[in-house]
């Protein structure tokens, strides 16, 4: 059992921010969807979409910087009957309960007549944000040959990974997003044979940068980056959406360069700030039990937000900003309050969120 000393207190904040942030984007997304593109609100939405877009990297950061460190004794016994089994939990549980949401509230029919075939593939299609659990799995999956490898590395082999993450895939998903060019479409699908596995660049990021830090010159650039990469941010997104008529967030994507500075700043920043501070104990069980809630926060928030949307709820009698603000503080909230409720559930409440 993990001891209390164990927690780092600038994970536990991490988490917190970046559950705050996916609530956000996903909040700021539903208002873009309401405004005219290049009106007044339409930019205000953007912008405060723009700013939230750090959430599952730093996850993923986190992650990596826990189970791979040296400290941390992984098995793949444990990996696949402690960690993978509770994803596989979490997703079931709450697939099924979006489906039952769906089935009641919206398609007005009785999901225990439509047969076991229809209701997984209900299940299975129950929520698009999902995905960020059966990508952590696969990262879970790999863990031991990571841990081989990083363990084993020299520091200059370490950075040379870094390297080929930042060109083949940040550099070469940022450059697709921004020339939409036959050509440039052609090279890049060329190399997505050093893609580096979508996610594994952030999952091994987060372990260099918690074992070997940065150097002053390297922060001094990310903290540098992060209001002129926000701005970039905003602005290319917009200038693309005004052209294509449609909203446009390709240059948000976790693996544009912009984005990638963010997290990585602000990763860098809080470890760095928090990783040995030692803080009250109230404001430490606070961020402990806050950060322990945000994969509740994570799989519930969208089936949340989904009905205040469908009831109206802050939706056009607020201003944009405030209202962002606002609807996300609620659902960030409650669905803190529901999954510390549910955690304590004996027994079965470590494997529901």
């Amino acid at each position: 059992m993990q001891g209390k000393r164990e927690r780092n207190l600038g994970f536990d904040i991490l988490r917190i921010l970046s559950a705050f942030s996916v609530v956000m984007l996903h909040v700021s997304a539903a208002f873009i969807g309401r405004f005219e593109v290049g009106s007044v609100d339409f930019r205000l939405a953007n912008f405060m979409n723009s700013i939230s877009r750090y959430g599952v990297p730093i996850f993923v950061m986190i992650s990596g910087a826990i189970f791979l460190s040296e400290e941390r004794e992984i098995t793949v016994k444990k990996l696949w009957t402690k960690n993978i089994f509770r994803m596989l939990i979490v997703f079931g549980v709450w697939s099924f309960a979006y489906y039952v949401y769906q089935s009641l509230y919206y398609w007005n029919f009785d999901f225990w007549r439509q047969g076991i075939v229809r209701t997984i593939t209900g299940c299975v299609y129950a929520s698009d944000h999902f995905w960020f659990i059966f990508m952590i799995i696969g990262l879970y999956a790999l863990v031991p040959f990571i841990r081989s490898f990083v363990h084993h590395a020299s520091k200059k082999e370490l950075d040379y990974f870094v390297i080929l993450f930042m060109v083949f895939q940040i550099g070469r998903t940022t450059l697709t997003t921004l020339v939409d060019k036959s050509l440039v479409g052609k090279l890049s699908d060329m190399f997505t044979i050093v893609e580096l596995s979508w996610y594994l660049g952030y999952f091994v990021l987060g372990y260099i940068l918690v074992k070997y830090g940065v150097s002053a010159k390297v922060k001094y650039f990310l903290y540098g980056s992060v209001p002129l990469g926000i701005v970039a941010n905003y602005f290319i997104s917009d200038y693309m959406s005004t052209k294509q008529g449609v909203y446009s967030p390709g240059i948000y994507d976790s693996f544009g360069v912009f984005t990638f500075l963010h997290a990585v700043a602000l990763f860098v920043f809080v470890t760095d700030l928090f990783g040995k501070k030692q803080m009250g104990a109230g404001v430490s069980k606070l961020c402990s039990n806050l950060a322990l809630d945000t994969l509740g926060i994570y799989v519930m928030h969208v089936g949340l937000l989904d009905f205040f949307r469908s009831k109206e709820f802050l939706f056009g009698s607020v201003g944009t900003i405030p209202g962002i603000l606002l609807l996300t503080l609620i659902c960030f909230v409650v669905c803190a309050v529901i999954a510390a409720l549910l955690r304590r559930i004996p027994l079965l409440g470590k494997y529901i969120c």
